[in-house]
Formats: structure tokens, sequence, C-alpha cells
């Protein structure tokens, strides 16, 4: 089986990759005994471009407890930079492009959650944006400004916040806090992630007030007064089969900009049979259109993991994760074309002997995947390795 699946998507690549695109392949962090890596960021934003430039964020436990760590890569260069950031014990790091050079992290830490500008010298003094919280996310709109996201506790139940993040003298300066849905918190909100496009600003997160995890969403023009809420998954809510529980779950959002929208995609568990499968829904005017599966049917008796997404001002969208439809994880991606999403296929460089799994992906504006995942040997050693490919035309 194993053999059939990984002779199909090789003739996949062949068709769909020119003979001419090798990729580019570095390892970012090597296999220690002892050492987890992970890739934890909400909404899988654990890599980002900014120019020429690709930088990576992630925990690990080299110190003996849970520390962030970000790597940068700078122009043509074949080897990333290392640098240590985070007080006390560290989590979740997330990152985008700034600029065309510099990116802009968001993670938790001893003190609570905070922001700062990274370039290829490394990440700069750090801002504090909340004493408390976490899943923490960033974007940039590119005459807005930047804004974070996070969740944090707001008497019972967690709830989204956000706030727009300026720059004055080299350092962040954070405005005022706000809450995404104006309305109390009914149960929690965690997971934020957030994304720009030429009308503005879009965030997602999970969201339980049906007793169930459902993915909502609400827009902004301004960075500061977010719509009402609205439902983007389609997760049916009420009792499953067999009067199971108040609804299908639907978790991990992830948003991107594809040419002048935005792509939303997820792990949905209304076929909970299976378990999640990747499910993917597209903006269009004040919210989204009717969510898809954007898996293919050989992934449909297991489960998906992980999912991540990727867009370019040029419109392209790819959306990536991981499963084990070859016996092992590896990371398995799609194309969204003319005619919907298009059959899986996986990369060489991401697939294979041993488990890759936990993908972060970017597009540049040249066509280039950008792709860091986890890869876990026999011995169960982790490391993070980064490829780039050229996508071929549509």
């Amino acid at each position: 089986m194993r053999f059939a699946t990984l002779w199909l998507a090789g003739m996949l690549l062949c068709a769909a990759l020119p003979a001419s695109g090798a990729a580019e392949v570095v390892e970012i962090a090597a296999a220690r005994a002892g050492v987890f890596h992970h890739l934890d960021a909400s909404g899988r934003n654990s890599l980002a471009v900014a120019g020429d430039n690709a930088a990576l964020v992630w925990e690990d436990n080299r110190a003996g407890a849970p520390g962030c760590y970000l790597a940068v890569k700078s122009g043509a260069a074949n080897v990333f930079k290392e640098f240590a950031f985070g007080r006390g014990e560290c989590f979740e790091p997330a990152i985008a492009a700034f600029d065309g050079e510099r990116f802009l992290l968001i993670w938790e830490d001893a003190d609570g959650v905070k922001v700062a500008l990274a370039d290829g010298a490394g990440p700069g003094v750090a801002t504090r944006l909340a004493e408390s919280g976490g899943h923490g996310n960033v974007a940039v709109h590119a005459s807005l400004g930047a804004v974070a996201a996070w969740s944090a506790p707001d008497g019972r139940w967690r709830r989204i916040w956000s706030a727009r993040l300026r720059l004055e003298g080299g350092h962040l300066q954070v405005a005022d806090a706000r809450p995404a849905d104006a309305a109390p918190a009914a149960d929690d909100q965690t997971f934020p992630v957030l994304a720009a496009s030429p009308q503005g600003l879009t965030l997602a997160w999970e969201d339980r007030r049906h007793g169930h995890t459902v993915i909502y969403g609400s827009q902004s023009a301004d960075t500061q007064t977010w719509s009402a809420p609205f439902r983007i998954s389609g997760n049916p809510t009420g009792k499953a089969a067999g009067d199971l529980g108040r609804g299908t779950g639907a978790m991990r959002p992830a948003l991107t900009r594809f040419g002048e929208r935005i792509a939303a995609a997820w792990l949905d568990k209304r076929d909970f049979l299976s378990g999640y499968d990747v499910y993917a829904a597209l903006s269009a005017g004040t919210g989204f259109t009717r969510d898809q599966k954007a898996q293919d049917s050989f992934g449909d008796a297991i489960a998906q993991w992980h999912v991540a997404a990727a867009g370019n001002v040029q419109g392209e969208l790819v959306i990536a994760w991981d499963d084990n439809r070859d016996g092992t994880p590896d990371i398995w991606l799609t194309r969204l074309g003319d005619a919907g999403y298009g059959e899986n296929f996986t990369l060489p460089e991401a697939s294979g002997p041993g488990d890759q799994s936990d993908p972060a992906i970017a597009l540049d504006t040249a066509g280039n995947l950008h792709l860091a995942c986890i890869e876990r040997n026999e011995a169960g050693m982790t490391r993070l390795r980064y490829l780039r490919r050229q996508l071929p035309p549509r």
C-alpha cells in the first residue's frame, strides 16, 4: 500500500513540479537526545518570509525547561543563525513579516504576553501586551500597521483580545487592548489567528459558545473596531448520532491572504468516526463561503493533524498538514485551482522514512514554497528541517 501511494504521489509530483525545481533543504535544529522541538504557534504561524529573508520560531527544552528560539536565514545564505528569546519558561512563539527585512514576534513567557521586532541580528527589545494569556498571533497591514491578538482569562472564561502596535523610536508601543467580541464570553475563546487583506484585518478563533468547538471570525477596517462575530466552520451544532455531545468539533484555525481574499483552514471532526479532516472556506464580502473538505479521498479514512495555510498576492493558495495514510506521518499539501482543491501530494524532502509532521509554510511573491517541519527518527529524537521549492505555474 505504501509503495503504491508513494508511486502515485511521485507521479503527481512529476506532473506538478518542473524538472529543474530542485529544493533547497537546510537543517535548522539538529536531533539531540532528550530534546524535543515544538512548532505550536497559533495559526501555525511559525515561519515567515520578509523580502529575501526567512525566519522560524519554535519551542524546545534543551535548557531543561520550555524555551523560545528564533532562526533567521538572510538572502542566499544556506544556514540559519539562531537566537534565544523570552524570560523564564517560554511558549508558543509566532512570527509574521514586518517589512522587507524585519519580523514581528509574539510569545508567552514568565512576564506575560510579549512582542518584539527581529532581524538578522536577532530579536530586539520586548514589549509586554498583557500580564497573562497566550496563543498569541500577529499580522501587519500595509496601511493600518501591525496588530496582535491573544487569548487571556476574563472571569470564568478565556477571551480573545487584540491591540494595535506602533513603532516609536525603534521600540514597539501598544495601544489599549480590546476584546474581539464586545459581548462577554459565554465559554472559552482560544487560538486566535490574524490575516491582512486590502479590506482590512480578519480574525478567527476557536469558540465554544455553543457547547462544542466551532470556528468564529470577525473583521476590522481600522484594527480597532471588530464586526459582530460570525461563524466560519459549518460543523453541525446539535447532538451527533447516538445522542452524543452538543456537536462535533473544529479546531486550530489558520488564515492567509491569497490575492485579494482570505482563506481559512482548520481541522474538523464532523465525520467523527475517522477523526479530524481538513476543511477550508474563502472570504466573500462580510463573511466566508460555505466550507468544503480540502483533502482528497485518500485521506478520508484516517485523521489529519496540524493544518497550515499560505498564500501570496498573486493568488496562489497552498494548504498543508500531516497524516499517516502511507503508514507513517508525512507532510501532505493541496493547491487551490480553478476547479477547487487539487489532489494531495507530498514532497520528497518532507516524506519517507521517519515521521515528518507539524508543517509551517509560507509563499513568497516569486512563487517559492517555504516549508518547515519536525522530523522524528526511529530513536524518537526530533530535528527541525526547512525547505524551499519553486511552485510550478497553475
